[in-house]
């Protein structure tokens, strides 16, 4: 087993990877060729030296995949997997012997019979776990043998995980993942350039203006091994990349941002004017290490804002747009089943989705065996498939709002809304719920209607729409652009619409009916930094109104690049070390990001980014957690801003 090789092989790849990739990205678009001049039939010398070049740049390319293919050692990777199984075998011996000698000691003690026939059991799970574990060792052994390693006294190589660095490999797949990138970019150019080509070359074979360009994305789709669609696609982003966008296209051919995060600038800023997109180009990917330790949600939010701020109106319209192109589709999964998508307005989703969920946590309650999701699917296809239409199945046992207390009679809809305003220092953030409940006619019982209903198990009052807005926006008109808490921002008009039941729907079955009734609840924020500083007293007891600040000031889960929900809250700095349960000591995790943390090796700390060892907004520092990870990396990442203006940018690390 020759693992000093292998990593030098590792090295030896990310360097000639490095190389090759500085070669295609230091080719800039602007030494391209001056087609003014060229009559027809001729090839200027510099587009010969282009074409060798590029030759030269795809055999460089090449050989980086020839080295980086060949440093990859099966009998590594099945060393250290016969190495943990001895260790699990090990362990499990140990434990099982230990159970024995219990079991003997609670005899020489005249321990009952009972307590005996209890020792006896764990001492026989225990023997059947070590049993196991030494089969699955044996076989990691033969593994080894069958690829030609190395097996020492012990079935394995005791020394595999000492050759190895953690470190080294998580440099390696962070280098390679910029290769990648910078790869793609190089591709990118390639295909800017072939459309120019292609057309220039159509035009030249008397294609009319109208037809040029047809055939060109099937061509690129078929090099790529992509769909026409997608080759449509991928042709058009490179296109707009290149010639509409220089700052993301640098940040694209260092390797800071991938072809999918390209990808999502381009298609955030389709719909701004050509000097607008210029600028949000500017302004987000002006800084191309800022722009890449953006989480995908993240960065979609911020190019969202900053092209918000720019052009309002058209952002509004294009909201409006959107409505109009919702739609239901179904395409086919493995096993027999089927995805069922609906494009459908926000404000709908998240009720509909907010339904379902109570609707599964109260079966669970219940005592419900089947799973969270496998109630929410039910609960949809029962509402789908067993309800007429509403005016069909009004006061009939098909009526999907139940049957009242005392009997069938007409129901009508009703709405509960709730927000929360503050107007701290100049600048301040609302919240704002809605819910959408099963209302009855006079003379029904709702206490008997949800007792009775058919459908469903649980009161669907109260569903909280958690809608972030400053006071200036809900009040004075103001076009800061609000947040749905877990979501991505939205235009002031279409946060009014919500809260004040005037549509924002649009034939989701929004508008209509009663405007809500608003409660205000004040959130307090900084007036420079946007710092969520502060909830109303009467707004949650403890800790209920923790977790509603920390999940308003995090959004989503804090660990970076995540854009989770947040699922679970958790002490920075454990309690068990003496973690005190503050907000300052809180933050909001998905389930996934909270169990990881808890591994060996990984640590987090508070740490205000800004220099200082407390939050000072004044000075710009603004609360972060920072993460260290079991191979000493770290990084540090803060809660997205709320809305309002800013005085300084904060971004995460």
């Amino acid at each position: 087993m020759a693992v000093p090789e292998w990593l030098d092989s590792m090295a030896a790849c990310t360097g000639a990877g490095a190389g090759a990739v500085n070669q295609l990205a230091g080719t800039p678009q602007s030494e391209g060729q001056d087609f003014s001049e060229m009559s027809p039939g001729s090839t200027p010398n510099d587009g010969a030296a282009a074409t060798t070049r590029c030759r030269d740049m795809t055999d460089g390319a090449r050989s980086m995949l020839e080295q980086c293919d060949g440093f990859f050692d099966a009998v590594v990777l099945a060393q250290m997997d016969a190495a943990l199984a001895h260790e699990f075998a090990t362990k499990d011996k140990s434990h099982a012997v230990a159970a024995g000698e219990t079991v003997e000691q609670a005899v020489r003690e005249g321990k009952s019979a009972e307590s005996l026939a209890h020792l006896s059991g764990q001492v026989a799970s225990a023997q059947a776990a070590a049993r196991k574990s030494g089969e699955q060792a044996a076989l990691a052994t033969n593994v080894v043998r069958a690829l030609g390693g190395v097996v020492g006294e012990e079935g394995f190589d005791p020394g595999v995980d000492e050759q190895l660095s953690g470190a080294a490999l998580t440099d390696m797949i962070g280098s390679l993942e910029d290769l990648k990138n910078g790869l793609s970019a190089a591709q990118a150019h390639a295909q800017a350039l072939f459309v120019a080509q292609q057309r220039l070359a159509q035009a030249r074979a008397g294609v009319p203006k109208e037809k040029l360009g047809r055939g060109i994305a099937h061509q690129v789709a078929l090099a790529r091994h992509e769909s026409p669609h997608r080759g449509r696609q991928l042709t058009e982003l490179s296109e707009v990349l290149v010639r509409e966008m220089p700052y993301s296209m640098q940040a694209f051919a260092r390797g800071s941002i991938s072809e999918y995060k390209a990808g999502l600038i381009a298609k955030e800023t389709v719909f701004l004017s050509l000097s607008d997109r210029a600028r949000v180009d500017q302004l987000i990917c002006g800084d191309p290490d800022a722009v890449g330790l953006m989480g995908n949600r993240e960065l979609s939010a911020a190019i969202q804002k900053a092209a918000y701020a720019l052009d309002p109106e058209a952002c509004v319209k294009r909201h409006e747009k959107a409505i109009g192109d919702r739609y239901v589709s179904l395409r086919p999964a493995a096993d027999g089943m089927t995805y069922l998508t609906a494009l459908i307005p926000l404000k709908q989703g998240v009720r509909i989705l907010v339904t379902l969920t109570k609707i599964a946590d109260s079966l669970k309650a219940a005592g419900d065996e089947r799973g969270k999701g496998q109630v929410m699917a039910d609960a949809l296809m029962h509402r789908l498939i067993k309800h007429a239409p509403c005016d069909e199945g009004a006061g009939t046992i098909s009526d999907h709002r139940g049957v009242p207390a005392g009997g069938f009679g007409s129901a009508g809809p009703e709405s509960v809304a709730q927000a929360a305003s503050s107007p701290a220092a100049g600048s301040s953030a609302i919240q704002a719920g809605g819910a959408s409940a099963d209302g009855w006619s006079a003379g029904a019982s709702p206490a008997g209607a949800a007792s009775q209903q058919l459908c469903t198990t649980v009161d669907e009052v109260n569903i909280s729409l958690e809608l972030v807005m400053t006071d200036r926006a809900l009040f004075d008109g103001a076009n800061d652009p609000a947040i749905l808490v877990g979501y991505d921002p939205i235009p002031a008009p279409i946060a009014r619409s919500m809260i004040g039941g005037g549509g924002g729907g649009g034939g989701g079955g929004g508008g209509g009916g009663p405007s809500p009734q608003v409660w205000l609840k004040r959130l307090f924020t900084h007036p420079d930094t946007n710092q969520l500083m502060s909830m109303d007293s009467q707004a949650r007891l403890f800790p209920e109104g923790m977790k509603e600040f920390l999940r308003i000031q995090d959004q989503r889960c804090q660990t970076p690049y995540c854009d989770a929900p947040i699922r679970e809250y958790d002490h920075i700095k454990s309690y068990a070390a003496g973690g005190v349960t503050s907000v300052d000591n809180g933050q909001g995790l998905c389930a996934d990001c909270n169990k990881a943390k808890e591994a060996v090796g990984w640590s987090s700390k508070r740490k205000h980014v800004g220099g200082a060892e407390d939050a000072d907004p004044e000075n710009g520092n603004v609360p972060g957690t920072e993460i260290t990870t079991p191979t000493g990396h770290r990084y540090v990442s803060t809660a997205p801003p709320l809305p309002g203006p800013v005085g300084r940018r904060r971004r995460r690390k």
